[in-house]
């Protein structure tokens, strides 16, 4: 049985997660790594559906400025229908990295399957050791927590995308990329995203109230406000598409992510002019857009939530609502904190209109 309680036990256990496993999934990523041959790639792609999905989205960042290599985040079928077209000469210079928390994913197992046939280098990284899709890859990466209680992804996402931040890392270390270069330079790496627990606990901590405020106005009347609309963009983008997934599956409510340019573009024009945007705006290169475009908005009558640091007052200044955000030692690392309200504001939504997760949609 699903419940909105095991939703905020998970989002309150984040930063232990972060403590115990960063250590132990580094070792593990570099020994999946070992047989990759690095120096030889030329891309990397991160394969996934739903919250592995946007892990992997969350993630490119890291592995573009970590590795030196351009990298893409695209989803399974996407993948298995397209991804692979072209000369067979090229596969092997492609590392495909499949994410699946399960490690069970039938269309994945395929896609993976087909991959290395194709001779692409695979890599899993998954929620559990030996699993079929660690078998398929050849090489896997588990993030295994031990869960046994059902939720919609909170604790396993961020597993993955710490794995997936550990393995850009190494990737970038096998790679000579790193700033700084050789093992003292990965090892401070590693020390950081084990460091940013510390800001996980404080926004697990600072965003559990203003979550709660925000459900109840979202739900004012009786009427809840859909679809909610959540703008970002780089990795903030990743994390949009995360929280737009925690909303329908924990309150069976409209939602969806948008980029902030494509926000402008278009979802601007929808009616009804007051309608909530949630804003995401971690420092890095898109805050300046991302505080323009609220900017914007607000003077056209949204509600703009921000989902931004506490003192950042280009954005807190002017917002209907602000949930807050610890900040991180750099932009890559962002989405660890970013992520945390998404599971809280589920849950509160779901609260607020006594649904449980996963009940909405009708019968499977």
């Amino acid at each position: 049985m699903y419940a909105t309680g095991t939703m905020l036990r998970q989002s309150a256990a984040l930063a232990a997660d972060i403590e115990g496993l960063t250590r132990p999934l580094a070792s593990r990523v570099g020994e999946a790594l070992a047989t990759v041959p690095g120096e030889a790639l030329r891309r990397v792609v991160l394969v996934g559906s739903g919250d592995s999905h946007h892990a992997g989205r969350a993630a490119q960042l890291a592995f573009v400025r970590l590795t030196g290599l351009p990298c893409e985040a695209l989803g399974t079928q996407q993948f298995l229908d397209y991804g692979m077209l072209g000369p067979a000469g090229p596969n092997a210079g492609t590392l495909v990295v499949a994410v699946s928390a399960s490690g069970s994913s039938p269309r994945l197992v395929t896609t993976v399957r087909r991959a290395r046939a194709h001779g692409f280098p695979t890599l899993a990284v998954t929620g559990r050791a030996g699993s079929a899709l660690g078998e398929a890859a050849g090489r896997e990466v588990a993030a295994a927590l031990g869960l046994t209680e059902r939720s919609p992804g909170i604790r396993t996402y961020q597993a993955s995308l710490l794995a997936l931040l550990l393995l850009a890392v190494r990737l970038g270390g096998v790679r000579q990329a790193l700033p700084g270069g050789g093992p003292a330079a990965e090892d401070a790496l590693v020390a950081e995203i084990a460091a940013t627990a510390d800001a996980v606990r404080a926004t697990a901590d600072a965003a559990d109230a203003p979550c709660r405020e925000l459900a109840a106005r979202l739900t004012e009347a009786g009427r809840p406000w859909s679809p909610l609309v959540f703008a970002g963009t780089g990795p903030a983008g990743g994390t949009a598409m995360y929280a737009a997934a925690k909303v329908v599956e924990a309150a069976g409510l409209p939602a969806y992510a948008q980029d902030l340019e494509e926000y402008w573009h278009i979802e601007r024009f929808a009616d009804p002019a007051d309608a909530p945007l949630v804003v995401l705006a971690p420092p890095g290169l898109g805050h300046p857009r991302a505080a323009e475009l609220a900017a914007a908005a607000t003077g056209r009558g949204r509600r703009v939530i921000a989902v931004t640091g506490p003192d950042d007052t280009t954005l807190t200044g002017t917002a209907w609502h602000t949930l807050p955000v610890a900040g991180t030692a750099r932009e890559e690392w962002s989405p660890l904190t970013g992520h945390v309200f998404a599971g809280l504001l589920g849950a509160r939504l779901a609260d607020r209109l006594d649904r449980t997760p996963f009940s909405g949609g009708g019968p499977d």
